[in-house]
Formats: C-alpha cells, structure tokens, sequence
C-alpha cells in the first residue's frame, strides 16, 4: 500500500492528480470499515461475557436449590451394588 502512495505522489503532477482523485474516498471508506469491524469485535465480548454471566448465575442458582427428599418409590431403583454381573468387575 505505501509502494502504491509513492508511486501515485512521485508520478506526474497532473497525472498524479487524476490517480489521487479518488484515494481519500477510498481512505475513508477503508476506515470505516476497521471501525465497524472493531465495533463488531466490541459486539462479540460483550456477548460471550453476557452468556458467562447467565452460565455462571444459573449453575449458582442450581447449587443453591433444594434437593429432593428421597421418594417412596426407591425401592424399585436400580442398585448396582446389588447387579448380578458387579462380581465380574462388569460396570454398567
């Protein structure tokens, strides 16, 4: 790029002049776009940093819940302690 502003400044004057009609539009417009590409980059840590937040409240909130009282009905839970093959060092 500053190979191709030495050639367009170190050219004829008035030749020079036509080539650098158009290069601060083209400046311009190059800048805009980093900055839109920096607002982007913005955009995306604020989401990541968002989606951590509500990961770590609700892993926080899961924690803090109450846990269920063992039920009547755990009598016909599977044990493994109690599987015919636990003796054979099979894990299921």
């Amino acid at each position: 790029m500053l190979d191709d502003i030495e050639r367009l400044i170190g050219g004829d004057r008035y030749d020079g002049e036509a080539q650098l009609a158009g290069l601060e539009d083209e400046v311009w417009a190059r800048i805009g776009e980093r900055r839109d590409q920096a607002r982007m980059g913005q955009v995306r840590v604020a989401a990541i940093a968002l989606a951590l937040v509500v990961g770590v409240a609700n892993g926080g909130f899961l924690l803090l819940s109450p846990r269920p009282e063992p039920s009547e009905m755990r009598v016909f839970t599977v044990s493994t302690g109690l599987s015919p093959l636990s003796g054979l060092g099979v894990r299921g």
